[in-house]
């Protein structure tokens, strides 16, 4: 195993690549102009401005998009590449593309050194965002590596870039930092690596490319409830916490957080960056909540 710079990959016409998909992408964009074009079409035909307005509210949407539908066409925009020396796995995020280049981000696996594979369907139950009582299910694919090499030089890598701060971009009113919260792969022990499959081809596909390399172990599917925290140890408690917010819910960590701790969303916030530093207070009591003003 070794951990590279992503300019430092070599690439081959013969790589198989899974990226995250442009298509469906421009899928996205083509389906709200031609919404936008509908309600334009029928405010036209009822001499209703207010359709007008809505249409170009629609079209405003895609403002805000632009970033992430522009990065599924850089060269940035991939996930795994299976290539002779191994299969390459970069855990930085297509969406954080403008990070610092020189930051270690990808990984090299040696297919020897891939002790076996399989594929996880993953339900989460987790609180709506906007509900007190309210609940979601999240569902998502992710494929196990069980590895028989030494994983010691990619921890270290993985935390650089969780931790790793927005860089500063300068615009014509000033400067913005954005870091996306998507990480596409974690240690889930010191020798499995889980990697979130949100890409072209699909799980299965990557894993028939392996099936000449090492054992496929059957598919999986496992259900995890985020809601009834409260029943739980103070340490499966935080271990539940830190999942959410390695695997980019931070969001939905910090929400937890403050129904089960009745922390502030200040206190809530850093409560989860110190789990995600490994600063987190393991078999501790909780944390006094922080009065607000």
């Amino acid at each position: 195993m070794r951990v590279m710079r992503l300019a430092d990959v070599p690439t081959t016409e013969r790589d198989r690549v899974f990226r995250y998909s442009p298509a469906r992408a421009l899928s996205s964009v083509f389906a709200l102009i031609g919404i936008s074009a509908g309600v334009a079409w029928l405010g036209w035909q009822r001499h209703a401005w207010p359709l007008f307005v809505f249409s170009g509210l629609l079209l405003l949407v895609l403002l805000p998009m632009q970033r992430l539908i522009l990065a599924r066409f850089r060269a940035t925009n991939w996930l795994a590449r299976m290539s002779d020396p191994g299969m390459f796995i970069q855990f930085r995020s297509y969406l954080n593309y403008h990070f610092p280049a020189e930051a270690l981000t990808v990984v090299l696996i040696p297919y020897h050194e891939i002790r076996s594979a399989r594929r996880v369907r993953q339900r989460r139950r987790v609180p709506s965002m906007g509900e007190r009582d309210g609940s979601s299910e999240q569902v998502r694919t992710v494929v196990e590596l069980e590895l028989a090499g030494d994983t010691a030089p990619l921890a270290p890598a993985l935390a650089a870039e969780l931790a790793a701060p927005a860089p500063k971009e300068a615009r014509w009113y000033g400067s913005t930092a954005t870091r996306y919260e998507h990480h596409p792969a974690r240690l889930l022990s010191p020798t499995c690596l889980e990697v979130e499959w949100g890409v072209v081809p699909n799980a299965r596909a990557f894993l028939d490319g392996l099936r000449g390399y090492t054992e496929i172990e059957p598919p999986v599917e496992t259900s995890q409830d985020y809601l009834h925290l409260q029943t739980k140890s103070r340490d499966e408690q935080e271990k539940r916490l830190l999942e959410l917010a390695e695997s980019g819910q931070v969001m939905t960590a910090i929400t937890i957080a403050r129904r089960l701790y009745g922390y502030d969303l200040t206190t809530a916030r850093a409560f989860v960056e110190d789990l995600r530093g490994g600063q987190g207070r393991l078999g501790g009591p909780p944390l006094p909540p922080t009065s607000s003003t």
